[in-house]
């Protein structure tokens, strides 16, 4: 149950003082929670409940640290506003009539009363929820209506981007017409837009801050540490089960899986972009050897692309994925690349990648799509998205692949296998 002063925005940080220790375990419970609120698995969680009560100082703590620390790195942002906007619907499907009514005068108050500055959300915020909380209005919302178009609000349509990007709504001269029916997710986007915003301002001050406070800089490579380097793996890949688990790949990655198993090799770009996204949904290193070489072995039947074999380079092959893995050279954390840099980037006749959505002509995408799909769910997908990007179309995919309505679009490969587990 939600406390009834709500502040599920955070517009106003906690005040007094919290001890070292406190802080780190306040950051790294939230963080763990998220992540399974993400997967579905919060009947997993066993970290201290006390940290995510809603309202409390130590909810507000985790929360404004960790916006600290996304101001100063994207990976971090990206990985953590989505998921704090996931918590925030959690708690919208949860919210009582009353602590509702609460939530939008304590908005309105908050924002009229602590921020200085008002942006074009902020405004759009406090008018909306104005809007809401007319009686007539909010005694329709709380009764549960659905596919409902009989209260309209016109909102700009750079406000709720996420929203404009799934054409969930209607655009009409550069407003998007949002209903009754869609509160909850009309409300759900302004508090990422919100937090984005709130997340950029930072951002000046942010790296003077963490820079020269060594108990931050320290705190923020533990954050680093268990988000990218131990807490990232979203599945358990291994050599023996990766040939059922392919199944929950997206098709650029189903793909490459099944060129390499044809020809028992990839190009270049083919096998990095591969590899990474092994690694970041869970395949260990010691796996990751293993099935290199297990491939890499066998004769291959694709000269023209690549002629290496195992036996010949396995230092060289054993140090590249090191490296991939952060153990070598500079020992960065490499990224799948996401669904936009797939798109635009390698091409050319000798790379196997790319989307199967955009770079692969229809009798490919086809066969390829034939593996998952009857022939009339195919047909089905290739006319509803025939003319929308490759993103929406990754995304009707994977709402047929998973039996349910996926309410963001897929822009990653590695958010889409954790979106079939």
């Amino acid at each position: 149950m939600i406390d009834v002063d709500v502040d599920m925005f955070y517009i106003v940080p906690p005040n007094g003082e919290v001890p070292l220790y406190i802080l780190e375990d306040c950051i790294l419970t939230r963080l763990d929670y998220l992540r399974r609120l993400y997967e579905g698995s919060t009947n997993e969680f066993d970290g201290n409940f006390e940290y995510l009560l809603e309202n409390s100082t130590y909810d507000k703590t985790g929360h404004f640290m960790l916006r600290l620390l996304a101001s100063t790195s994207s990976d971090l942002c990206t990985y953590w506003i989505t998921k704090e906007s996931l918590l925030f619907g959690h708690r919208l499907n949860n919210i009582s009539p009353r602590q509702l009514h609460r939530l939008f005068k304590q908005i309105i108050w908050k924002m009229q009363i602590f921020k200085d500055k008002k942006n074009a959300t902020d405004m759009t915020l406090i008018e909306l929820c104005k809007f809401y909380s007319q009686p007539l209005v909010l005694k329709h919302l709380v009764s549960n209506c659905h596919n409902c178009n009989k209260f309209q609000y016109k909102v700009r349509f750079e406000i709720v981007p996420d929203l404009v990007k799934a054409r969930e709504l209607v655009i009409n001269n550069g407003n998007v017409i949002t209903h009754c029916s869609n509160w909850k997710q009309v409300l759900q986007s302004l508090f990422s837009n919100y937090i984005t915003n709130e997340v950029n301002v930072l951002k000046k001050q942010a790296h003077h801050i963490i820079k020269h406070d060594l108990r931050l800089h320290i705190l923020n490579q533990k954050v680093q540490s268990y988000l990218f380097k131990e807490g990232t793996a979203h599945g358990k890949i291994t050599i023996d089960n990766i040939d059922t688990e392919v199944q929950k790949f997206p098709l650029c990655m189903q793909h490459l899986h099944s060129i390499l198993k044809d020809r028992h090799r990839l190009s270049h770009y083919a096998r990095l972009y591969y590899s990474l996204f092994l690694k970041e949904i869970g395949m260990k290193l010691e796996d990751s050897i293993a099935f290199w070489r297990q491939e890499y072995c066998k004769p291959h039947t694709c000269t023209s692309i690549c002629s290496h074999d195992w036996q010949s380079n396995e230092k060289k092959f054993i140090y590249s994925i090191r490296h991939m893995y952060g153990l070598e050279g500079s020992q960065r954390n490499y990224k799948t690349p996401n669904c936009n840099q797939i798109c635009t980037g390698i091409s050319g006749v000798t790379y196997e990648g790319g989307c199967p959505f955009k770079d692969f002509d229809a009798d490919t995408l086809i066969n390829l799509l034939h593996i998952s799909l009857t022939k009339n769910e195919t047909e089905k997908l290739i006319n509803s998205t025939s003319t929308k990007n490759p993103e929406v179309c990754c995304t009707a995919f994977l709402k047929l692949m998973c039996k349910d309505n996926i309410d963001t679009v897929i822009t990653n490969p590695v958010q889409y296998y954790q979106r079939m587990n």
